[in-house]
């Protein structure tokens, strides 16, 4: 029995490498200083490892998790640049992190500073 268990414990397929390969998020403006509303946009970019798909979604500090959307990989070195928008009306820190839902990827962080006059 134990000898099965452990045959079977073998022949386990290995996960496939993630598809995505990097990523990285941007604020239109890391400190802002001056009249309020004030738009902030966040800028991501997504690398591709390998052909595949894959899911992300933007998450800010104030809770607001956005739609997920999905990107089809057709080669490996592909790239996306993607966006969000946040109008902020008060003095605040805070952050919008670009979140690869699908695979155990570090979401990338874009960290910002509001300062309303």
């Amino acid at each position: 029995m134990r000898t099965a268990i452990a045959a079977l414990l073998c022949t386990v397929a290995p996960a496939k490498p993630p598809i995505v390969r990097w990523s990285h998020a941007e604020s239109s403006k890391a400190i802002y200083m001056g009249k309020c509303p004030v738009r902030l946009v966040f800028t991501g970019t997504i690398l591709a490892a390998r052909k595949g798909v894959f899911t992300y979604a933007w998450k800010r500090s104030d809770g607001f998790v956005g739609r997920s959307r999905t990107i089809h990989a057709t080669r490996r070195g592909q790239g996306w640049r993607v966006h969000n928008e946040w109008e902020l009306s008060t003095t605040t820190t805070g952050w919008a992190q670009l979140w690869i839902q699908s695979e155990p990827h570090a979401p990338a962080v874009a960290r910002f500073q509001v300062r309303c006059k």
